[in-house]
């Protein structure tokens, strides 16, 4: 026991002294799973370890067949791949254009100051039925929010 909660056992009282002391005592008795053979280890962390690691494994594997075997392929529509929206300008052919213009906003933006600039960027100079609309709302959302 150091010196300092020596003395703050003294200012708290013998109440509190007695329980440090069980606590103590406590502490240098082994407890109720742990046997000579194991030291001061718990018998379930020494015994049953090659149980936990096969667990731990099973668990890592059936985390990538969930991830990898059952996640959608990469042939899905554009927009349902992980940053799909972001890509779809970059593709730019009619398919890509017309998954654009269906994810545009009702006041002509996008989820965000940057996709709007880039989705509007790619509409300026597209064919694709709608994208001349789309383009002017994007423009108009860009203005009045004071991004261009």
């Amino acid at each position: 026991m150091t010196e300092d909660l020596a003395n703050t056992l003294r200012e708290l009282g013998p109440g509190y002294r007695e329980v440090a002391d069980r606590l103590f005592a406590a502490r240098e008795t082994p407890g109720r799973f742990c046997s000579p053979a194991c030291g001061d280890r718990p018998r379930w962390l020494v015994g049953d370890r090659p149980r936990w690691l096969a667990a731990a494994a099973v668990a890592v594997v059936a985390g990538f067949v969930a991830v990898f075997a059952l996640s959608p392929s990469r042939k899905a529509a554009p927009a349902a791949t992980f940053g799909g929206e972001y890509r779809l300008a970059l593709e730019a052919d009619g398919a890509s254009i017309r998954e654009i213009i269906r994810t545009q906003n009702a006041d002509g933006s996008w989820k965000n100051d940057f996709l709007t600039k880039r989705n509007a960027a790619v509409l300026k100079c597209c064919d694709v039925a709608g994208a001349r609309v789309a383009y002017k709302k994007a423009m108009r959302n860009l203005r009045i929010r004071g991004v261009l």
